[in-house]
């Protein structure tokens, strides 16, 4: 679960390939300012319900924006984050706080995919799973339990083993190989089998980077999406492409099929859009071709999700189709038909 949410901070996002010029950055950030303010979604029209109960819920919307629908509240956990699937679709984990706790007493929440069944893992947040579904990743707060770990999605404390008591925001790879997390703002890539962490060649271009948590895999395993703090103070939604082992042998995707993520070297690091706060959890859409993430829309004064071609040059456009309220922590069925989202009515 991220940092609390500063929901009033207008923000400025604009396309920025690596080693742009201030003068256009300052210039797309000004353009796409004026952009969102024009745009809202095809729900902005419509008020949330006044008779509704307030609070946030998991919502479900249609990989096409035709349809939106609630899929459940959490009882008993009326703030909740970080939602994700089971690899085989059939789950969603999530982190959720009760009332009257604070963000160190974070729960692991598990409920089926039709929003029923809820399960406490324990403590924790941020989860990810493992490629077979057996195992959870997540973090943990507190002077003795502070760090990265993994335990069995049954729930087992004695499962529970440490990976890194300095790491932060772990994600499992979809491929199942590596973990990711970031440790004192530098990403750390460990082999799951050996428990080596894969070091990673600086970028080319020399673009020094803050990470960040909640990033998320490209679906081939071979790139990281995350927000991240550049040198300047700004936030930017980049990607990092990976130097792991055995994965450069693989073949190529054809470049004109990938664009110029296809082409970077290994270690470089590549901007999608720049602004002034972001909330940090990531998805990665599993064609490999829409990447969203959570920005402030001007024309509704609230959070909404936000999606760019990680494959192309281009502005980020808000997502069509969902509700016109503070919307965050967004990921996608592993079909893709569908985004899971978090819905703040307040």
């Amino acid at each position: 679960m991220p940092a609390p949410r500063s929901v009033h901070v207008a923000i400025r996002l604009t396309f920025a390939a690596v080693g742009l010029a201030p003068q256009r950055m300052a210039a797309w950030l000004v353009a796409f300012a004026v952009c969102i303010a024009a745009s809202a979604p095809s729900a902005a029209d419509e008020a949330p319900d006044e008779a509704r109960q307030r609070g946030e819920r998991l919502m479900l919307l249609s990989a096409d924006g035709e349809e939106c629908r609630e899929l459940c509240i959490v009882p008993g956990y009326p703030s909740i984050g970080s939602p994700t699937f089971s690899p085989d679709g059939a789950f969603i984990a999530m982190d959720g706080i009760a009332p009257g706790l604070q963000l160190g007493d974070t729960a692991l929440l598990v409920i089926r995919s039709d929003g029923t069944e809820l399960k406490v893992l324990g403590d924790g947040g941020m989860p990810s799973w493992s490629a077979d579904g057996k195992q959870i990743a997540f973090s943990r707060w507190g002077n003795e339990t502070s760090g990265v770990w993994v335990m069995d999605a049954s729930g087992d404390p004695a499962s529970a083993r440490l990976i890194d008591s300095a790491g932060w925001g772990i994600q499992w790879s979809p491929d199942g190989r590596f973990w990711a997390y970031q440790k004192a703002g530098q990403l750390v890539i460990r082999n799951v089998e050996t428990g080596r962490v894969v070091r990673q060649p600086p970028p080319s271009s020399a673009l020094p980077i803050q990470w960040t948590l909640n990033f998320a895999w490209a679906p081939d395993s071979r790139s990281l999406c995350s927000v991240v703090r550049l040198p300047n103070g700004q936030e930017a939604v980049a990607v990092q492409k990976l130097a792991i082992p055995l994965v450069e042998a693989q073949p190529e995707r054809a470049a004109d099929d990938d664009g110029p993520l296809a082409r970077m070297p290994a270690g470089d690091v590549r901007l999608l859009c720049t602004g002034d706060d972001f909330d940090e959890d990531i998805a990665w859409h599993p064609n490999g071709r829409r990447v969203t993430f959570t920005g402030h829309s001007v024309a509704l004064d609230k959070r909404q999700v936000y999606e760019c071609d990680p494959t192309r040059d281009g502005m980020p456009r808000i997502v069509p189709g969902q509700t016109a309220t503070h919307n965050v922590d967004q990921c996608w069925s592993p079909d893709g038909t569908t985004m899971v989202y978090v819905a703040q009515f307040d």
